[in-house]
């Protein structure tokens, strides 16, 4: 599925336009790599879609057309992003 299809459909952008736009500045990065919005994307693709909230998501399934904001989140999981995970803790007790 085209990352700019992907984007709106996820509602994680207003329109498919915003989303297509944000890839052309490069704030949209799949697997860690700046991608133009007709790049295809896959289950296990991680994206981070940008400003104004910067985060990484892990995409666990394609949506489908006309899904509410509930459903589409069930699409993706929030990951943390490389090198901001702390020091591995051990198990308490």
């Amino acid at each position: 599925m085209r990352l700019d299809v992907l984007l709106f459909q996820l509602r994680l952008f207003k329109s498919r336009t915003q989303a297509a736009e944000a890839c052309h500045a490069g704030h949209v990065l799949l697997n860690g790599s700046p991608a133009k919005p007709s790049r295809e994307a896959r289950p296990g693709d991680r994206i981070r879609p940008g400003a104004p909230h910067p985060r990484t998501l892990e995409l666990l399934e394609l949506p489908r057309a006309g899904l509410r904001k509930a459903d589409a989140a069930r699409c993706y999981r929030e990951v943390e992003p490389a090198g901001e995970a702390g020091p591995a803790q051990p198990p308490p007790g």
